[in-house]
């Protein structure tokens, strides 16, 4: 055969879709050129691993997104703001504004990436029965989205070249074309050379050719089919008796090529061959398409229900056709909308929407009813339901069940109603697992070997079993589960409570009353006050720090002098000592300057010498603040902990006695900062004067306690002494020698 020939044969079966463009063997089958091996915990958690960060990405991806297309295409940066303190990390904001398009654009982008974010690659596992032990974890990494293949043997490397062919295309209304089908086939076949032809659209063309899937006919003809691909593909023979099936006739083997069939899962199938209507070995999941005007049969549907039974065919397409109209009247009702103020238009537009296979949010929304409709019929705002269909109904008086009832009805009845159509014209389209087996057993036995079949999550691990046992591959395709009812249940109270605080936030507030506050006093330090001189070196650069103190010993003030230093620089540093002073006197803690600047990291730094406690600073306010801070605030976590030369301490126990707590009374005769808040070996506060000051107050106290009361004028009628005090107010007295007790005379 010409290369010409070959070439115009492959663009004619390129362009009906029967075969598709020629492409590595890696971007069609993930598992290709791994290795199978045996399952194991460790890789089962990786698995799961793996898939959960990937959906994690996506999410995350998608909610920035969100953020910055509610920030609209040029945002305030007031509402910048506000996105940074919602969570926008602010390298995206920087590279938002930076690139051409800026906000809207890389929203677009972050959607592309979540929608493009790559899939981990699958786990591929000999094809066995699974331990017991280990199901947990596989049905683990399969809810987190896993996938996984059992194979019996390895596919072919990633780079083998490989064509799909779809082989539903070759039947036609006129019958099965296997000419041109053979030919595509020997020609694809030719020009890859040791290429791999994958083989799809089995379940589809059976039905095409008006058969069930599961019965004995339908599973001879995908066996025939089968084999005639791989005749053609390797120039085997084609048999009698898989050519009768077909109502061929048989192929005598021809020249061997080394091409290599498979029939398997491919990934995403509709960007191979866009019409392919059946994956792999698998029955016809889905009978309806959905085109630009109404929903319709697809393309095997239709073929098939013209084989049994062609006079249907008509009725059944005029049935879908208006499968929009019946969902609307089933889920809400037409006349529940009339009353509610929607026009006869409304109605129309939804119900085209609905048959177009839109979900019943997106029927209602902005974008379909329209700005006229929503804001003149239904007395809306258009803009609060641009992708809000729900909304739209919730305003118009249906409740939060009415509208899940109603997305419960439309959603898939018109697949349903499309079902029904034909199993009335006698098509069995409730294929079992069993039956699945049999037919992919049926090609396998065929190729010799090759086939994987692809099991639901619903199907689950039995049937994933049962396949590996009939020599069949498996691949399961896990898919992430939602969450759960609990998790629904919370997540829905967080969302009222997000209502009810956006409402809050929207409820304009009663102006505040203002007081006129006081202004801070400034505590100025007296006119002769203690305080220390410190000299040190910092990285080579020679630093004096001078404090003065309150009465009390606490800082006040601090002075600053690198006399050595350039004028800028040296000026500078006062002019920051000054306002450090100041702020001390006027309250501010000595703890909040020394959080704020302590660890600030500027020439001049390096080793500290003439500090018995601070050896090396990241600055000179580092080493000013840690200084202060340890004199003045006993912290001792900023500083060295032992900087004498063998690290060993004083120890304890020896001559020195341990310095004593600074008192009051030794603020008055020393520095605080100076002896570092203790006070020194060689000051004692004697505490047999502070006991006897404390006793003559004692004595005092009592002593007035004990003073006789004021005597009287008069003298005692009873003892004549002049020693008669006042009892109350009443008049009443009493002698303090004799103890007779009377009234005083008027």
């Amino acid at each position: 055969m010409p290369d010409q020939s070959l070439d115009e044969i492959l663009s004619a079966a390129e362009s009906d879709g029967l075969i598709s463009a020629e492409m590595p063997f890696g971007r069609v089958c993930r598992a290709a050129g791994l290795a199978p091996k045996d399952m194991t915990p460790h890789a089962l958690d990786h698995l799961a691993s793996a898939a959960s960060v990937a959906s994690l990405q996506s999410v995350s991806q998608l909610a920035l997104a969100e953020i910055l297309e509610r920030l609209g295409p040029a945002p305030r940066n007031a509402e910048l703001a506000e996105a940074l303190a919602s969570g926008l990390p602010q390298d995206l904001l920087e590279e938002a504004l930076r690139l051409p398009g800026g906000i809207l654009r890389t929203a677009d982008a972050l959607r592309a990436a979540a929608v493009d974010t790559p899939a981990p690659p699958p786990a591929v596992f000999t094809a066995k029965p699974v331990d017991i032990a280990l199901e947990p974890s596989l049905l683990a990494a399969l809810r987190e989205g896993g996938e996984v293949f059992f194979l019996q043997s390895a596919l072919p490397a990633a780079a083998t070249p490989a064509r799909v062919v779809d082989v539903a295309q070759a039947v036609s209304p006129d019958g099965f074309e296997d000419g041109f089908l053979v030919s595509a086939i020997e020609a694809a076949a030719a020009q890859m050379k040791e290429g791999v032809i994958l083989l799809t659209g089995l379940g589809a063309a059976v039905m095409a050719l008006g058969l069930d899937y599961g019965s004995d006919d339908g599973i001879a003809a995908g066996a025939a089919l089968t084999a005639l691909v791989r005749a053609a593909a390797t120039g085997a023979a084609f048999s009698a008796a898989h050519a009768k099936p077909l109502g061929l006739q048989a192929r005598k083997a021809s020249t061997r090529r080394p091409c290599q069939v498979l029939i398997l899962p491919i990934v995403d199938p509709m960007v191979a061959l866009p019409e392919c209507e059946s994956d792999a070995a698998a029955p016809v999941r889905a009978v309806l398409t959905y085109g630009d005007d109404a929903p319709s049969l697809t393309r095997a549907a239709r073929l098939g229900l013209a084989a049994r039974a062609p006079e249907a065919l008509p009725g059944v397409l005029e049935q879908i056709s208006h499968a929009g109209a019946q969902d609307l009247e089933t889920s809400l009702g037409t006349a529940r909308l009339r009353d509610r103020g929607f026009t006869e238009a409304a109605l129309d537009r939804v119900s085209r929407a609905l048959g177009e296979g839109l979900p019943l949010n997106a029927a209602f929304s902005r974008w379909v009813l329209g700005d006229e409709i929503i804001s003149h019929d239904l007395k809306l705002t258009p803009e609060n339901f641009d992708a809000d269909g729900r909304g739209v109904l919730s305003a118009m008086g249906f409740s939060r069940a009415d509208i899940a009832r109603a997305e419960a009805a439309i959603d898939g009845a018109g697949e349903a109603l499309a079902s029904r159509a034909l199993q009335e014209c006698g098509f069995v389209l409730d294929v079992s697992a069993e039956d699945e087996i049999r037919f992919a057993a049926a090609c396998n036995k065929v190729l010799g070997g090759g086939v994987t079949v692809p099991v639901s999550a619903r199907a689950g691990l039995d049937m994933a079993e049962a396949i590996t046992a009939d020599g069949l591959s498996a691949h399961l395709m896990g898919h992430r589960s939602p969450p759960g009812d609990d998790v629904r249940d919370r997540m829905e109270h967080i969302l009222s409570l997000a209502e009810e605080l956006a409402e809050e936030a929207d409820t304009p507030q009663a102006a505040p009353e203002f007081t006129e506050a006081r202004s801070a006093a400034r505590t100025r330090l007296p006119d002769r006050r203690k305080g220390y001189i410190q000299k040190a070196t910092v990285g080579g650069h020679k630093v004096y720090l001078h404090t003065g103190e309150f009465d009390d010993g606490q800082l006040g003030e601090i002075f600053l002098d690198m006399h050595k230093e350039g004028a800028a620089f040296r000026s500078l540093m006062n002019n920051f000592a000054i306002a450090t002073s100041i702020g001390l006197q006027y309250g501010v803690p000595l703890e909040e300057f020394v959080d704020a600047f302590v660890f600030t990291r500027f020439e001049p730094a390096g080793q500290v010498t003439g500090n018995d406690r601070i050896t090396r600073a990241t600055s000179i306010l580092d080493y000013i603040f840690r200084e202060l801070a340890v004199s003045y605030l006993g912290r001792d976590d900023l500083a060295e902990a032992d900087v004498t030369h063998d690290g060993l301490g004083r120890g304890a126990g020896d001559a020195t006695r341990e310095p004593a707590p600074f008192t009051e009374e030794a603020a008055q005769i020393i520095s605080r900062g100076f002896s570092r808040g203790q006070l020194p070996d060689n000051i004692v506060i004697l505490d047999k004067r502070r006991a006897e000051k404390q006793a003559e107050s004692d004595l005092d106290d009592e002593a007035e306690e004990l003073a006789p009361p004021p005597y009287l004028e008069q003298g005692c009628e009873a003892c004549g002494s002049f020693t008669l005090f006042a009892v109350g107010e009443d008049g009443d007295t009493a002698c303090d020698t004799c103890g007779e007790e009377g009234r005083l005379s008027r």
